[in-house]
């Protein structure tokens, strides 16, 4: 028998940290920015802070194109032995070129429809001054889109440690001097200047380091761009897709949800959201920006056989580092809540709960789906992802209607909306052969179940 020196599970825990290491040290500049926030802008300021970088996000990820995906896997598939890296220079250059054009577009239209944003978001114009200011952010996650990408193709964890460094404490830093003097302007002005710090140390520090998969640049870079627009849209069409029609839909939600229970109850509900989101993007980080990479180099080699037996490999670890993480998230909600916001945010602990139960749905499909685009192409993994929104608008109007859910129906549609998403994927990936053991069914039935139960005893 082959002898085995480090448990496998302890190798995708250190593989874990490394890929999430970025992501811990975003979460833990968010958390001091959050306390900080909190104290000094209370609930109704967080609520109207969490529409109004809500917002940017969204036209942000309008702006980038959905590249992200499309250049990682092009660079990835051109970082192999034998592989011409040119491919992967003319999709990260073109990539660049075009999320630049789509930013100043997107940003001068933010500029412009200002008042009419602002009354979408938060029903009245007084705030058009700062989602005038959110703009700067919108043309840094732009730029942010493909340069992710290229990082993530080539497999390098460092980066988006960089970026957090750089862009989460930067942002932080100047939370401190803002906030106090501008409030909520001032905090606006330190989380809309995230992306563009983050994006220019993480260029700065590692982009170097890979010269040889960006030089020489493509030449005629407009002519070359606009022929690579083609089969870069045409993967980045379903990612942007989805990606605006799921941050459009918690938009609309919580614009919703803000009129029906008031900008205090939004301020809660973000403090849950963000907390619940915080935890679940250690394992996104590991999932996107390290095992997509590995899992397309496997289905290339060994075709849909392959896709399942890294599914599985990483199937068990990943789930109980999740259960245990989002677990104890959940007994320990009310005083991380008063740890990381304040005594304020304490009605916010069972809308905390609703979302950590959701995340661990939500962690289990990046989990199971992560090879969908290798094994269907775009299609399969467009009907999974759509199934997320989709489930989320259908329980939140049973919720917030039918359901009598009122300050929780959002946490509560959340949660739903996990579950039911990871069912569909279970299925549909079934359909195109790629299966989880019995032992990784039951994992996730148990760990439904055990969450279930603490978010029962949290809840009352």
């Amino acid at each position: 028998m082959r002898r085995v020196d480090v448990p496998f599970w302890w190798q995708r825990f250190a593989r874990l940290l490394a890929g999430a290491a970025g992501t811990i040290v975003s979460a833990l500049t968010g958390l001091i920015r959050n306390k900080w926030m909190a104290h000094h802008l209370d609930t109704a300021g967080i609520g109207v802070l969490s529409q109004v970088v809500s917002g940017q996000n969204w036209f942000g990820t309008a702006a980038g194109l959905g590249l992200s995906l499309p250049v990682a896997r092009a660079v990835g598939a051109a970082s192999g032995e034998g592989v011409d890296p040119e491919a992967g220079r003319r999709a990260a250059w073109s990539a660049a070129l075009l999320a630049t054009i789509a930013g100043v577009i997107a940003a001068t239209i933010g500029l412009l429809a200002a008042p009419v944003i602002s009354r979408a978001l938060l029903g009245t114009e007084e705030h058009a001054a700062m989602i005038r200011l959110s703009m700067i952010g919108v043309t840094g996650f732009a730029l942010w889109a493909p340069a992710a990408g290229f990082f993530a193709g080539r497999s390098d964890l460092r980066a988006p440690l960089t970026f957090a460094l750089v862009g989460g404490g930067g942002a932080t830093i100047l939370s401190f001097f803002l906030v106090p003097r501008f409030g909520l302007l001032g905090a606006v002005t330190a989380v809309t200047l995230l992306y563009p710090l983050g994006l220019v140390g993480m260029l700065v520090a590692h982009a170097p380091a890979h010269a040889a998969a960006l030089w020489p640049r493509p030449r005629p870079l407009l002519v070359i761009a606009f022929r690579e627009a083609r089969p870069l849209l045409a993967v980045a069409g379903a990612a942007l897709a989805l990606s605006l029609i799921d941050l459009g839909t918690m938009v609309a939600l919580r614009a919703h949800y803000l009129r029906a229970n008031g900008v205090e109850a939004n301020g809660l509900l973000q403090a849950a959201l963000a907390l619940a989101q915080q935890v679940g993007a250690i394992f996104y980080a590991y999932l996107g920006g390290y095992a997509f990479g590995k899992i397309n180099a496997v289905a290339a080699v060994e075709g849909p056989a392959g896709v399942t037996a890294y599914t599985r490999r990483q199937w068990t670890p990943l789930l109980l580092l999740a259960f245990l993480a989002l677990g104890v998230s959940i007994v320990a909600a009310s005083p991380l809540l008063r740890l990381l916001y304040s005594d304020r945010f304490d009605a916010a602990r069972p809308l905390m709960a609703y979302t950590l139960w959701g995340e661990m749905g939500r962690v289990a499909v990046q989990a199971v789906a992560l090879g969908a685009l290798a094994v269907g192409g775009t299609r399969l993994w467009f009907a999974i992802g759509i199934t997320q929104p989709l489930a989320l608008a259908a329980a939140y109007a049973w919720f917030s209607h039918g359901g009598g859910g009122g300050a929780e129906s959002l946490p509560l549609a959340y949660a739903s909306g996990g579950w039911i998403t990871l069912l569909v994927a279970l299925a549909l990936l079934a359909r195109r052969g790629v299966t989880l053991h019995g032992r990784g069914l039951a994992m996730i039935a148990l760990a439904f179940a055990a969450l279930a139960l603490l978010v029962r005893a949290v809840v009352g």
